[in-house]
């Protein structure tokens, strides 16, 4: 069994601050039971083989939390779960697989912030899925490099801004799926070269502007679909290829002009449907590329600029991507 020790400060440990511990036998190293006291039923063989856990219970010893490396379904389906600390030594927040069930899935009893620490590096699939209690931001550390399928998808209840720190490479498909509580910016750190399929889906409450930033490769289908909050331009970075199906479809608040950068080679069906507040496209694709699919359709889209030299491009009154257009040919 691993080393353990007890906080029975919970009012230290839901601020944040280091609570005093006391020891308790191995013979009592139970991971939670968090309606009643230990229990050994809910300790799992990953749990055993970890060097170090903390438990945080109430003053009548009622296990509420725990602190240490955290295994694939470790405490999944934990509704009465009420404190949640990640300590400086967990390196991974494990997947639970492709429709499986991550570590913290469906404990919807969690409340306040989350604070991933720097010393993670993964955050594994489906890891806090459906944790719509969260009721303040969330902070994803520093060191974090990917972040696995539906690994906060329903978590509706994160509020302020959201930064993909710069060490992330990847987001998952659904990552972030109707997490629609963040109420600022959504920041895209500078090393990301994928997002995935309905990454950001239905995060409606996002707002400002929203930058892809040059690393990105490839933008998934639906990605941002109903991102409806943004109230700012929309900057594609010049490394994007691929831009999906829908991608920033019902994203109604995004304004001004949009950049195609040279670097896309596909455009999806609808990818900027009902963008109604964009109203000029600096296209620096071909018009073969621009018109593969209904890209504009119902956008607000009056004018392209495309570039002087691409003889794919005619002047005057055009019908691109299902939608009635000017080309100016000034880039």
């Amino acid at each position: 069994m691993p080393d353990v020790t007890l906080s029975t400060n919970m009012d230290e440990f839901l601020t944040g601050v280091n609570p005093t511990t006391t020891g308790i036998a191995a013979a009592d190293a139970v991971v939670l039971n968090a309606a009643n006291a230990y229990s050994d039923s809910l300790i799992t063989p990953a749990l055993e083989n970890q060097s170090e856990l903390t438990l945080i219970a109430d003053a009548s010893n009622n296990v509420k939390g725990y602190v240490g490396d955290i295994a694939a379904s470790a405490f999944s389906n934990q509704s009465a779960l009420i404190g949640l600390s990640l300590g400086s030594s967990v390196t991974t927040i494990s997947s639970g697989g492709t429709f499986g069930t991550g570590s913290f899935s469906y404990c919807s009893g969690f409340t306040g912030s989350l604070t991933i620490p720097d010393s993670v590096t993964s955050i594994g699939g489906y890891a806090f899925n459906d944790c719509y209690g969260f009721t303040g931001s969330l902070t994803l550390g520093d060191s974090v490099t990917s972040i696995g399928n539906y690994a906060f998808s329903y978590c509706s209840g994160f509020t302020g801004s959201l930064t993909i720190p710069n060490s992330v490479t990847s987001i998952g498909n659904s990552a972030f799926y109707t997490c629609y509580g963040f109420t600022g910016s959504l920041t895209l750190g500078d090393s990301v070269t994928s997002i995935g399929d309905y990454a950001f889906n239905y995060c409606s409450g996002f707002t400002g502007s929203l930058t892809i930033p040059n690393s990105v490769t490839s933008i998934g289908n639906s990605a941002f679909y109903a991102c409806s909050g943004f109230t700012g331009s929309l900057t594609i970075g010049n490394s994007v290829t691929s831009i999906g199906n829908f991608a920033f479809a019902d994203c109604i608040g995004f304004t001004g002009s949009l950049t195609i950068p040279d670097s896309v080679t596909t455009i999806g069906v609808y990818a900027f449907y009902y963008c109604s507040g964009l109203t000029n496209i600096n296209c620096y694709v071909t018009r073969t590329i621009m018109n593969a699919s209904n890209a504009l359709n119902s956008a607000g889209v009056t004018t392209i600029h495309a570039r002087a030299t691409d003889s794919t491009w005619t002047a005057g009154a055009d019908t691109i991507a299902g939608t009635a257009v000017t080309v100016i040919k000034d880039l």
